[in-house]
């Protein structure tokens, strides 16, 4: 991963290539552009430079009632428009694409469709299974709306409508003329428009997830216009695919995978890990720069899917992040990008270094989330520094400067829980023998150095050299820089957790 971390403003030009090549979900090969059929490809040059000179609009949202066919009257007090004044042209969504099928004939050949409010689904699967699909895209239909706001009315005043074909036997598809000709090989999915196609999973939540991540794709290019990039389009798509179904058949969408079990076949967590581990760890730069050809890699829907729910969970920049949603057409998307988080670039590269080191199935991103306090060194007027180190949560600053090559004593006390169930497990400072986490005791007070002067990414990885302190201990400071502590537990289970230790820090004196 680059050391060096700052946001790159990309060049218009550059940034409206973004989406012209298209690829298929977790590897499927890129389409050649097709403007009039598939709606990741940007919008014509003509149509782009229409639009340049307005403000941007959320992607889904309706435009202003003075922009759309069913006028309301101006409100009250508000300026009358004059007869003569010309209206803006309505905006709408482009009609729905509804292939004639023969379904009578497609039953027939084993292929039988399951229709809900928003999708008809061909299929050659269990029937059993695929009937319970369609109503579940009418949930993941509402999470979207709720998320990005109501689609744009299309002429017709028609409800938005997908087709979707799920593949067992592909020679049978083809055969019955349901895969177009010019629809390029894919892996897993593709979609065009409001109809997508994907192959058959063998797990039960693969299917369900992949089914959801083309119907976002849908959903997120229905306006022709759609012009943002490849990294957000293909990590929204996964954000939304991740989800959970209770007993009674409700469906949570954009949630943090909690056991590879229970998310069979998504593997994103561990496709992190493993290329963490293996030295080809992504900075958010890297992650900007993706190209729609590198999607054919199953890893970059990893790093996508990985950023943008970092970025879409962390109390301190989900605000920021869920602004953008409202700048996907008209390339607006990588100015807004880099005017919301270059002012905290530093202090995202170091979450962000931290996020994928420490990333695990239900990892917990609130509770980790720092906040960045510079120190100051001690001295004769404050020789001694005391703080609280709370149980339930990630780095804290303890607000003291350390000095490179000085030492500090460091002193703890205090018990805290780090259980309830199925008895609570009361620890100190130096942790508990019987439960480790990356291979020391669980509770135990452990330190990093935050650099606050140098390279962006220096402050990133030197909070990944962490040491371990307990209840006593004297440290010799590698860096110059802030002292953050922690209690040592697994990053998922912060919210059990109950109490502080209060910590005392003094220069040390031989």
């Amino acid at each position: 991963m680059k050391n060096r971390f700052h946001f790159r403003p990309w060049p218009q030009f550059v940034s409206g290539l973004l989406l012209a090549v298209l690829v298929g979900c977790g590897g499927g090969k890129a389409d050649p552009p097709a403007r009039d059929q598939t709606t990741r490809t940007a919008a014509p040059k003509e149509s782009r430079d229409k639009a340049a000179s307005e403000p941007p609009q959320p992607a889904t949202r309706p435009s202003n009632p003075s922009t759309t066919s069913n006028q309301e009257p101006p409100a009250q007090g508000s300026p009358a428009i004059p007869a003569t004044a010309t209206l803006p042209e309505p905006i709408f969504r482009p009609d729905d694409e509804h292939p004639a099928h023969d379904d009578r004939k497609l039953a027939e050949l084993g292929i039988r469709h399951f229709e809900s409010t928003r999708l008809k689904l061909y299929t050659d699967i269990d029937p059993e299974v695929a009937a319970t699909l369609p109503p579940l895209i009418d949930q993941a239909y509402l999470a979207l709306v709720d998320y990005f706001g109501p689609l744009r009315p299309n002429r017709a005043r028609t409800e938005f409508h997908m087709t979707g074909y799920l593949i067992k036997d592909e020679a049978l598809f083809r055969e019955a003329g349901l895969i177009p000709g010019d629809l390029p090989p894919f892996e897993h999915g593709r979609h065009r428009r409001n109809e997508f196609w994907m192959r058959e999973q063998k797990y039960d939540y693969y299917r369900r997830h992949l089914l959801i991540h083309e119907v976002t794709h849908c959903f997120m290019t229905v306006m022709p216009d759609t012009d943002a990039p490849v990294w957000y389009m293909e990590g929204m798509a996964e954000c939304f695919g991740t989800h959970r179904t209770d007993a009674e058949g409700r469906t949570t969408f954009h949630v943090m995978p909690t056991s590879p079990e229970e998310f069979a076949g998504s593997g994103r967590i561990t496709a992190v890990r493993t290329e963490f581990a293996e030295g080809r760890a992504r900075s958010i730069p890297d992650i900007l720069d993706l190209q729609p050809i590198e999607f054919l890699k199953t890893e970059q829907y990893a790093w996508a899917w990985a950023l943008c729910t970092f970025l879409d969970t962390h109390p301190r920049y989900q605000k920021r992040f869920r602004h953008l949603r409202g700048y996907l057409q008209r390339n607006a998307f990588p100015t807004e990008f880099f005017r919301a988080f270059q002012p905290d670039a530093r202090d995202l590269a170091t979450e962000w270094t931290l996020y994928i080191q420490n990333l695990q199935y239900g990892y917990d991103t609130t509770r980790a989330a720092i906040t960045f306090q510079p120190g100051m060194q001690l001295d004769d007027a404050q020789p001694i520094r005391r703080f609280d180190i709370q149980s339930d949560r990630g780095w804290q600053s303890s607000g003291v400067q350390v000095r490179e090559g000085e030492s500090y004593d460091i002193v703890a006390t205090g018990q805290f829980e780090l259980a309830k169930l199925p008895k609570p497990w009361i620890s100190e400072a130096q942790g508990i023998s019987f439960r480790y986490f990356n291979g020391r005791p669980l509770g135990e007070l452990h330190g990093a150095i935050r650099t606050e002067t140098g390279e962006t990414g220096g402050a990133a990885d030197s909070m990944l050299r962490s040491f371990p302190i307990g209840r006593a201990g004297t440290i010799q400071a590698r860096f110059t820089g802030t002292l953050y502590l922690r209690l040592n537990d697994e990053w998922n289970s912060l919210a059990d957790n109950q109490g502080a230790v209060s910590v005392e820090v003094r220069q040390h004196r031989p």
